[in-house]
């Protein structure tokens, strides 16, 4: 599972990876008559909607209910994601025009493609969709797919699932891993045999708001500006001039927050200033301005320093004036900058393209700025934390050796290289040195102190990740991020009315934001709201199809409500999203165990552990995997195979877990009652809180957002009994735990951005 890191994401590491949604100024919502078709999730820039009963186009804003027969469209830069009443996931790419024209309680959905690009999937076991297109039609049930309409043609690829693809001259059925086109007056036929990746179809970008804080406004390169801060900030305040004050301001931006450099901008403002220097003031407001939202007093700011600014700043100036103009009106469109100066106007020109097209195109810009300046530090990380959006292992790799090759105390190479090894490697003490080193580099980096709260609360250490959480908040009160996530630490600990609140703040913030409506989902979970919960989650996982643990909490949902069609392909949805994650095998597991199925249990349990211990690092011992011991102990007893299930229960013991003296208590060989009273008793100590009283809740505990790392338990899990099918629904509302955001995040990738520096 990848980390839901910030300094490619937004929970987690650094760059902002979108499934859309930034919220720049929009219009409310209009109220419409009710039972409504479907509901718009996250939108983009420039979207638009024509309502059934009325002729004009109006902004399109997220939480707008649909209706039959209304049609949404998108500009050159724009994108939608929606989810329909049928529970159809819809994301609307760039210059694309959609019609919801049949949406009822029986029959088949209709929606009708009139141009451009969607990637969509429908629920198995619900009702038949079919999407029209101008060259075919395509029939569809449960399964996930892209299709694309140019002009007279329309093409098509499944990537899980069947689809037949139909015109009156014929038809032909696509199955996964295929693709077919048809063109008007001409029969359907595959293309090829594809084997798409899922990512690249489902319509990412990289959030706009984000780029403030990827801009420098010094331009020397990261070890340059770390070396004069040191000098700066040992210049007694008295000594320093007016140009000391400025230098001091720009590097204090990147490595110690904005906070920071607006409390030294007060100083520089009771100074005379040349038309220069006012103007370098200037450009450092407006980051801060475009951080905390204030888009219109950013665009004016950046408008008028431009003309004043030395090349490279001014460079930043052009982009950041684009950035902002653009968030500042949701129906604006404009072309961007076309020059990029020297590597941080590459890094802009990166971001641009990541935002206006996808993280690849991002990764391509940056790719080729490297073959210009090949001894700048800052690309190579960045790129490397593009690499994981896509998640392109090797290339991140690369990319960050590379970085720290060229300056081994670069904050965002650092950083990047502690997402590497919690994420891939397992290597939770090599992470952890790594982003201490991070912060004490850039301790204003908030997106670092974010990371430290995921890696501390996946160590158990949740006083240190609440410490953490909190100050990354201080440093950006604006940034859903962090609220998200400390929501979740609170959710573990069941402290519900303060991750209500901060679940509350982070939505506030941005309504799209896929982990605070996954955290939302858990909440309604936990409280027994599963309508409410359904919702969110169906919510969370379009806003972020890729998201594996987004499914995983999905199946629960439908799980909880005996939808168990739907909670099969949201598991196998995870599974193809992350074939390495071991709680896939976990909740399979805890299904089989609830369907008295022991051959399928013990398969998925000793899949699960062969997962956990897959992981290498801390996790490559089978004592290291206490949850995948104790549920291969549960599957092993269900066949009556009670000496295979103490093995492993003994294996994995820790005296820290309440979960062990259950397993201990459970395959206990003397007949004392003693002893098992005894194992009973050390296990209700220690698990006093929420204890799951069936193996799925025990599933439905380690679906999580972010490090692989296994965790103290709290549930007992008795043998199922007669009792056990009826009980898994109630209980695993009350057991869903441990869901810690990523991050990207994003398992899958995460989106916000990322900077030399703060990291916003």
């Amino acid at each position: 599972m990848l980390g839901r890191w910030k300094n490619i994401c937004r929970a987690g590491v650094a760059l902002a990876l979108v499934v859309p949604g930034f919220s720049p100024a929009a219009a409310d919502p209009v109220q419409r008559a009710t039972p409504v078709a479907g509901s718009v999730i996250a939108r983009k820039t420039g979207e638009e909607v024509r309502f059934i009963d009325v002729s004009n186009w109006r902004v399109v804003d997220i939480n707008q209910d649909l209706l039959t027969g209304d049609v949404l469209r998108t500009n050159a830069n724009g994108q939608l994601a929606i989810v329909f009443s049928d529970h159809t996931q819809v994301r609307l790419g760039r210059n694309s025009s959609l019609q919801v024209k049949k949406m009822a309680a029986s029959g088949d959905t209709t929606l009708e493609l009139q141009s451009g690009t969607i990637w969509a999937r429908a629920e198995r076991g619900g009702q038949g969709l079919t999407v029209e297109t101008p060259a075919a039609a395509a029939a569809i049930r449960g399964t996930d797919w892209t299709m694309m309409v140019e002009g007279a043609k329309t093409s098509m690829i499944v990537l899980e699932g069947r689809v037949a693809l139909t015109n009156p001259q014929g038809s032909v059925e696509v199955n996964e891993g295929e693709g077919a086109v048809a063109t008007i007056g001409q029969a359907p036929r595959k293309l090829v045999i594809v084997t798409p990746d899922d990512r690249e179809q489902m319509l990412f970008y990289l959030n706009l708001r984000d780029g403030f804080g990827l801009m420098p406004t010094s331009p020397l390169p990261a070890g340059r500006m770390a070396d004069e801060r040191r000098r700066l900030l040992g210049l007694p305040p008295e000594r320093r001039t007016t140009e000391d004050w400025l230098e001091l301001a720009e590097v204090q931006s990147a490595f110690d927050g904005r906070q920071v450099a607006a409390a030294t901008l007060q100083e520089i403002r009771r100074r005379k200033l040349t038309t220069t220097q006012k103007a370098r003031l200037d450009l450092i407001d407006a980051t801060i301005a475009g951080s905390e939202k204030r888009y219109d007093e950013a665009a004016r700011l950046f408008a008028a320093a431009l003309p004043h600014l030395d090349a490279s700043r001014r460079n930043m100036a052009q982009y950041g004036g684009y950035f902002a103009r653009s968030l500042a009106d949701p129906a604006h469109v404009e072309k961007p900058p076309s020059a990029a100066v020297g590597p941080y106007g590459a890094i802009m020109q990166a971001y641009t393209a990541g935002f206006l097209q996808n993280p690849r195109a991002a990764l391509d810009v940056i790719s080729q700025a490297e073959k210009r300046f090949p001894d700048d530090p800052t690309l190579p990380a960045i790129r490397a934390q593009l690499a994981q959006l896509i998640d392109d292992r090797a290339q991140m790799l690369e990319a960050v050796n590379r970085a720290l090759s060229l300056d081994p105390n670069h904050p965002i190479a650092l950083a990047a290289r502690a997402s590497y090894k919690a994420s891939y490697e397992s290597d939770i003490d090599g992470a952890l040195a790594d982003l201490n080193r991070a912060i004490e580099l850039a301790p204003g980096a908030s997106g670092s102190l974010n990371s430290m709260g995921l890696l501390q609360s996946a160590r158990d250490a949740n006083g240190e990740a609440e410490a953490a959480f909190l100050k990354a908040i201080a440093l950006d009160p604006q940034d859903p991020v962090p609220h998200a996530n400390l929501a979740i630490l609170y959710l573990d600990q069941s402290r519900m009315k303060e991750a209500k609140r901060q679940i509350d703040t982070a939505l506030a913030v941005d309504p799209s934001f896929d982990i605070a409506l996954l955290a939302r989902g858990r909440y309604y979970l936990q409280t027994g709201e599963r309508d409410k919960a359904l919702a969110d989650l169906l919510a969370a996982s379009t806003a972020n199809p890729a998201h594996s643990q987004s499914q995983l909490m999905l199946a629960a949902a439908h799980y909880e409500k005996g939808d168990r069609i739907p909670s099969a392909q949201a598991v196998d949805n995870a599974d193809r999203l992350d074939k390495n994650d071991p709680v896939i095998s976990a909740f399979r597991t805890a299904v089989d165990i609830d369907d008295y199925d022991a051959d399928g249990a013990i398969r998925n349990a000793q899949e699960f552990l062969r997962r956990s211990r897959a992981r290498g690092g801390d996790y490559s011992a089978l004592g290291a995997n206490q949850d995948a011991g104790s549920t291969l102990n549960n599957a092993f007893r269900l066949q009556g195979l009670d000496a295979w299930g103490r093995y492993y229960g003994d294996a994995v013991f820790s005296p820290f877990e309440g979960s062990g003296y259950i397993d201990q208590s459970k395959v206990a060989s003397s007949p004392s009652s003693t002893r098992r009273a005894s194992a009973m008793t050390m296990s209700s100590s220690i698990a006093t809180t929420h204890r799951a009283t069936h193996p799925l809740s025990r599933a439905c505990c380690l679906i999580r957002t972010c490090f692989p790392v296994a965790r103290a338990r709290q549930r007992c899990c008795a043998h199922p009994s007669s009792k056990a099918r009826s009980a898994a629904a109630s209980t695993a509302s009350t057991a869903i735990r441990g869901v810690s955001a990523r991050l990207r995040s994003r398992a899958s990738p995460t989106r916000r951005s990322l900077s030399a520096s703060t990291a916003t």
